[in-house]
């Protein structure tokens, strides 16, 4: 059977798994790099060698594709991680912004961790980082996100149409989103890496996926998230 792994720093890694079990039959390896939470918060040096390290493991362990479900890790690292394993396919889940920027004539607004949003300049674009996003996805608590996304963009309304998330955790909590701009569009980062994922892999409606969650070094972390698994 197909073998793809997953690689992102938390909770994140939940929504792109969902999305990708939709349109392939595969063993899921994901890795979660938990110990390098948050990514957005280091250097495109650091990064390249966390994408490094972890498809070198998942390359181990057997996958035959990779996917870098963090928007940090694959905003710096795809291009030259795929450079470096050439024998290997690696997806990246970008920020929708060209994607939203589509869908409207007025602005979009960006919403993510500082690494990104600093590397957004774009006409038509507004960029807010949203730093302590990440971890109030790990704990979960949805009335303390609708609080930080109203304080961090309410003030912006009325200057966007749409909204391109920028952090695989905020795919999880897209609903938070529409609850504090119930009319407006919201575009996450997980179309287009479908889209690639199904294009190149033929999905068999009798094959059942697998998954297994692994932390950095490999060491099965399953139980831990079990309430996402369910």
């Amino acid at each position: 059977m197909l073998t793809i792994g997953i690689v992102d720093d938390g909770v994140g890694i939940f929504p792109t798994l969902t999305k990708l079990k939709q349109v392939v039959s595969a063993r899921f390896v994901c890795q979660i790099l938990s110990e390098h939470f948050p990514l957005g918060n280091k250097s495109g040096k650091e990064l390249y060698e966390v994408g490094f390290n972890s498809v070198k493991k998942l390359t181990e362990l057997g996958c035959d594709a990779v996917v870098l479900s963090s928007v940090a890790l694959s905003s710096r690292c795809l291009r030259p991680l795929s450079l470096a394993h050439p024998e290997l396919t690696i997806f990246g889940c970008d920020a929708p912004v060209m994607h939203a920027s589509t869908y409207t004539a007025s602005n979009v607004l960006v919403v993510g961790d500082r690494f990104v949003t600093r590397s957004v300049n774009l006409s038509g674009v507004i960029a807010e980082a949203m730093p302590e996003f990440p971890a109030l996805a790990e704990v979960g608590d949805e009335r303390a996100i609708v609080g930080y996304v109203s304080e961090c963009c309410e003030r912006l309304y009325g200057q966007f149409d749409c909204i391109a998330l920028a952090n695989s955790s905020m795919n999880l909590y897209k609903r938070c989103f529409s609850r504090v701009f119930p009319n407006v569009q919201i575009f996450d980062s997980l179309e287009g890496v479908a889209r690639h994922v199904r294009k190149k892999y033929k999905k068999f409606p009798k094959d059942e996926s697998t998954v297994t969650l692994i932390d950095a070094s490999g060491n099965e972390i399953s139980e831990k998230y079990s309430i996402f698994l369910e």
